[in-house]
């Protein structure tokens, strides 16, 4: 009786893994505002009504980096920071001399030996991370070495409010 149930039962549990690792298995489609302007300027043409799709869609999105009349220096200056979760993967478990050479001067160092002997953790305010292309400069990066290699980085986000 047991092997009659178990049958069908494989069939429905196989089939509903099947349904649900397909491509678009509830996995959100993520892009960056630069594209999210683009389509629809190409819909729209209307460049206010863009912009503030752009920032409904995306809060932390930096609306000065879209558009025609975009400034050379801020464009030049926001192609010099850095996507945050390739930041993030490049500086764990690597030293502080890769740090220093990536990212420069940390703008504060502090000792931390509240729990653990060789803590180190160094601030960033400068703008050196964003989510995506597009987007508004972290506010700040945290990066924490024990024994001088890398073991936390953090970030603080763009406040919300503009």
């Amino acid at each position: 009786m047991n092997i009659k149930l178990l049958f069908p039962f494989c069939i429905i549990t196989f089939s509903q893994c099947a349904y649900l690792s397909g491509d678009g298995a509830g996995a959100r489609e993520s892009k960056s505002p630069a594209q999210l302007y683009s389509e629809c300027m190409g819909t729209f043409a209307d460049d206010a009504k863009c912009k503030e799709f752009v920032l409904k869609s995306i809060p932390d999105a930096d609306v000065n980096l879209l558009g025609q009349n975009v400034d050379a220096k801020t464009a030049e200056a926001s192609a010099n920071i850095y996507i945050r979760a390739q930041l993030i993967q490049s500086l764990l478990y690597q030293n502080k001399l890769f740090v220093k050479g990536k990212l420069g001067e940390p703008d504060e160092k502090r000792v931390v030996n509240n729990w653990a002997p060789g803590m180190e953790e160094w601030l960033y305010y400068r703008p050196v991370s964003k989510f995506a292309e597009g987007s508004r400069p972290d506010r700040e990066i945290l990066i924490r070495f024990q024994r001088g290699t890398v073991v936390h980085v953090g970030y603080t986000p763009p406040s919300p409010n503009r």
